[in-house]
Parts: C-alpha cells; structure tokens; sequence
C-alpha cells in the first residue's frame, strides 16, 4: 500500500493469474476477482497480458518505462500445463513432477514429436 505513496516505480509484481491452486481451482477454493482493479485501487499501474504471448511479454518493460514514478503490476493469464492434454488446467498437477514416461509423453505432445 505505501509503495504508491513512496513512489516506488521500479518496483514491478509479476502476478501468474492461472486459476488454480494447489487444493482446487480458485474459483473453487478462494474466489478472486478483478486482480487488476484492487491492485488499482492501491495506486499501482496494472497491465494485463497474455502470459503465453512473447510480444505481450516483451512490451511488459517499455510500458513500465511509462510510468516512472508509480509502482506497476502485470497481471500473466496463463493456462497451467499448457499444451500437455493430460495437465492443461488440472490443479492436480500443481506442485507434482511427472515420472519419466509422463515427461516423454509431455515433450512429444510439445514438440509435435520432433526430438532435435
């Protein structure tokens, strides 16, 4: 809250909004809404992207330049396990490594089979 205050601009919070946790979904556990609008509501610059897109990546610090005075946060929608059909947003996954044959089955689901 004093980070508006003080105006700690090189300050930047990261925030990986992927909808689950590791008991459930958060719908499903704690529900919260509007990320973006209560870290405004703190005096921080919000900037919501897509957490999966490198241009939405790369345009994270050239925004931030913008705003030299005002502490910022980036709030990355992802999607947990993306692109491996058997973890794509299952909260069970959270926080568990796949054995070796989850893993060879995850990259050749990633790499479209390809090894090199």
């Amino acid at each position: 809250m004093s980070a508006a205050k003080y105006k700690l601009g090189n300050l930047i919070f990261i925030i990986d909004r992927n909808e689950i946790q590791i008991s459930g979904n958060v719908s499903d556990v704690m529900p919260i809404e509007n990320v973006g609008k209560k870290l405004e509501a703190f005096g921080m610059r919000v900037k919501e992207i897509d957490g999966h897109n490198f241009e939405d990546i790369g345009s994270i610090f050239p925004w931030a330049r913008m705003y030299p005075d005002q502490p910022k946060a980036v709030v990355m929608n992802t999607i947990p396990g993306k692109g491996v059909s058997f973890m794509e947003k299952n909260y069970l996954w959270h926080g568990i490594p796949p054995n070796k044959d989850q893993a060879i089955e995850a990259l050749t689901e990633l790499t479209g089979g390809r090894t090199k």
